[in-house]
Formats: C-alpha cells, structure tokens, sequence
C-alpha cells in the first residue's frame, strides 16, 4: 500500500510537471477553464432556445457534471504519449508492478476536472439565473467526485485501444467523450433511445450518477440516490477491471514479441 501511495504521489507530481509546461495558471484558468465554462453555458443557452427554464437547468446540470468525465478520460492522451516517447516499457517493468503505474498516469486530470467542474457548480447556475437548491447542490459535490473516478476507469480502458494502434488517441477521446455527450443523458434522458441504446448506456459512467446529482437537486429518497451511486461504483469498477485485462495483455504481448518500445 505504502509503494501504491507513493506511485500515486510521484504520478501527481509528473503530470502537474507536464501540464506546467503547456500551461501558466493565467492561461490555463482563462483558456482551458473558460473553455470550458463556454461550453458548459453553450448546451445551457441552446436548451433555453429549444425549451424552457426547466430545460435549461436540466442541460445546464448535465453539462457542468460531464466536464468531470470529459477531463478524467484525457488520460487518454498521457498513456498514448509513453507509447510515442518510448517510455512504454519502462512502465512495464516497474519493480511495484505496471498496473499502478498505468492507472496513475494521468492523475492530474482527475485534479483539473473536480476544480472544473467545481467551479462552474458554484458559478455558472447563478450566473445564467437559474440557481441550484442549496444546501442540496452541496450535497451532491461527492457524487462528482464519484463520477470522475468511474470516468477516469473509462478513460484507462480506452487508453489500451489508443496504445495499441497508435496515432488515435484523439480520435478515441473525442468518440468516448461524444457518447457519454450522447447517450449519458446529459442534454436528453436516457429514455428517449430506443431499448437497445438505453441498455447499453447502463454501462457508461457518468449516467447512474447524473440521474443521482439530479435526484439529490429534486429531493428523491435516500434509498434511490444510494442505489443509483451503488450502480456507477460498479459500472467505474468494471471499467477498472478491462483496463487492467487490457494493460496486462498488452505488456504480455509485448514481452513475447518485443514490441512495447515500438512509437512508430
């Protein structure tokens, strides 16, 4: 426990070095956050257009909990990027083992996305008129952290497509952001897609817990907001389990035939 907690704090401490090489705290908070206020204001003005208040908050709230999961699955793009520098099969032979290492490298999107969407939580609802029930809208701030996590899991199990065709990592994020974006109920209820889509969606996250941010904001049961935070820890798990599936098979794969230091 004590070399994963220290994976983890060394796994901070690169990505944050990363990112500080891309981004000032000036441009990352008035480019990338204001990016993604925008957005967020976007889908919440064009629900206004096609609907009512009531619609824009609904949009509202779903766009400002999926910026949790839009920034957690860029994990993508740090696990794509060992395989283009040719740290790939340092990761693979790290004495703690690969599986921690893979799944914390991309932490610090995990860090960015809750300050994200904490933010726009706490400024977009008042600023486009249509505040959220304190103190209830606190109450949900746990579950949006639950979100990231199962969205992180989503992320790491798609990395493994990204790592091994290469070159599509941008490709894969977009298409994993645009059907949570689609069919997780962020703009439209789930139920407004035929049966075999609805199934489907069940096993995304962010959906089981944005049906309970909404239901914490319109008073439903405890029992019914526990049930539903219940079924997105299970959905973030299985996520989990194909993205250690994925790495192990990768790396043993690799290993037999040596192409893990393959960036081409």
């Amino acid at each position: 426990m004590r070399h994963v907690l220290r994976i983890v704090r060394e796994s901070l401490i690169l990505g944050f070095a990363e990112m500080g090489a891309v981004y000032t705290w000036r441009t990352w908070t008035f480019g990338w956050l204001m990016r993604l206020l925008c957005q967020a204001t976007f889908y919440a003005l064009l629900g206004r257009y096609v609907g009512d208040e009531a619609t824009m908050r609904y949009v509202l709230v779903g766009n400002i909990v999926v910026l949790a999961c839009l920034e957690s699955t860029i994990v993508v793009i740090s696990l794509a990027g060992e395989r283009r520098t040719g740290t790939l099969p340092l990761l693979a032979i790290a004495p703690s083992g690969h599986l921690p290492v893979y799944l914390g490298r991309g932490l610090q999107w995990t860090v960015t996305g809750l300050t994200s969407a904490s933010v726009a939580w706490l400024v977009l609802p008042p600023l486009l008129g249509v505040p959220l029930p304190w103190p209830r809208a606190g109450y949900a701030m746990p579950v949006i952290v639950l979100i990231l996590v199962s969205s992180y899991g989503y992320g790491c199990a798609l990395a493994g497509v990204a790592l091994r065709l290469r070159g599509v990592e941008w490709l894969v994020l977009n298409f994993a952001y645009g059907i949570i974006m689609t069919f997780g109920g962020v703009n439209v209820p789930v139920g407004v897609w035929p049966g075999p889509l609805r199934v489907a969606a069940q096993a995304l996250p962010v959906v089981h817990g944005l049906e309970a941010v909404r239901g914490i904001l319109g008073g439903a049961s405890t029992g019914h907001i526990m049930s539903l935070l219940g079924t997105e820890a299970l959905v973030g798990a299985g996520w989990y389990a194909v993205a250690a599936l994925s790495m192990d098979r990768l790396v043993a794969v690799g290993r037999r035939d040596g192409t893990l230091g393959y960036a081409g």
